[in-house]
């Protein structure tokens, strides 16, 4: 997973990368997880931008991963850049979020059984990020 900004233009501008507040843009590469255990999220996983839980036959627990794994895999993040990563939980059982070293949870703390929610990661401080349930 590597931190990559999207080029952008409007009718006047040239093109420049993208910055906080130039909207959703995404290129989704589900990830579907079928274990019946709780998770522990890999940065390629959340590289996916859609991560679909098809297997919980019970609520289960969801591991972010830790701060320092996800500012390594994008070097390219200042503070106060965030990209969106979609849960999808198929079953009729939640899963809920805990963080790994390094991150805050913030918000809607699980993801909805029999659908789907996004989280919001941030990135605070040189070492820190805010994983935000929306």
């Amino acid at each position: 997973m590597s931190f990559l900004r999207t080029m952008v233009q409007s009718a006047i501008d040239l093109p420049r990368p993208a910055r906080q507040g130039d909207g959703f843009l995404a290129h989704l590469q589900p990830t579907v997880i079928a274990t019946d255990a709780n998770a522990t999220l890999t940065v390629a996983q959340l590289a996916s931008g859609l991560i679909q839980f098809t297997g919980f036959t019970v609520g289960r627990t969801v591991t972010t991963p830790t701060a320092a794994q996800i500012l390594a895999a994008n070097p390219g993040m200042d503070i106060g850049d965030t990209f969106l990563v979609m849960i999808s939980i198929i079953p009729a059982f939640a899963g809920t979020y805990a963080a790994g070293t390094g991150v805050t949870l913030a918000g809607r703390t699980s993801a909805l059984a029999s659908t789907f929610s996004m989280a919001l990661v941030t990135r605070l401080t040189a070492t820190t990020v805010e994983w935000r349930g929306l």
